[in-house]
């Protein structure tokens, strides 16, 4: 029973000295499809990212997060097309600059594992304003499939810091 509650405790521990650093975060964006993605509608994304500060005002980590292009029926005289919606699972290497008190810039770079269609390239190039626990992000996400139309979007969104 006592190593249980010191197992516990280290646990506790750990996992408040984890929460303390703060550099953990989640995202959710929306945004508007652009490039090759005239046939969608909107755009949608979530993502889970953990940088650490390397030098002064670089942090740099990983992220991984999900994210959905919904498909805008396409009416033509032969019917209804239905192009189907884009879904991609984002793996990248994160760096941000904090460049003033509450200023950021920003750029993700990985691979986009594609979900139901090809995957490709991901970039993700963000300005934002952090506000402490929560930060105001702007981004341009892009897909370069490794065959097909590249696909991005311009979005905002918030991040809340654990």
């Amino acid at each position: 029973m006592r190593k249980l509650v010191l197992l516990i405790a280290i646990i506790g521990l750990g996992l408040t000295t984890a929460s303390a650093q703060k550099n953990l975060t989640a995202a959710l964006y929306a945004g508007v499809p652009v490039a090759d993605t005239e046939d969608y509608s909107f755009h949608g994304s979530a993502d889970i990212a953990y940088r650490v500060n390397v030098i002064g005002l670089l942090d740099v980590g990983g992220l991984i997060g999900y994210s959905h292009y919904f498909d805008d029926d396409v009416r033509s005289d032969f019917g209804l097309f239905d192009n189907g919606d884009l879904q991609y699972l984002p793996i990248a290497a994160s760096a941000r600059l904090n460049l003033l008190a509450i200023l950021f810039v920003g750029t993700d770079l990985g691979y986009a594992v594609g979900l139901g269609n090809d995957g490709g390239f991901y970039f993700r190039p963000q300005v934002g304003v952090d506000l402490g626990l929560l930060s105001i992000v702007g981004n341009y996400e892009g897909i370069s499939p490794d065959g097909g139309a590249s696909v991005g979007s311009v979005n905002a969104g918030i991040e809340v810091r654990f």
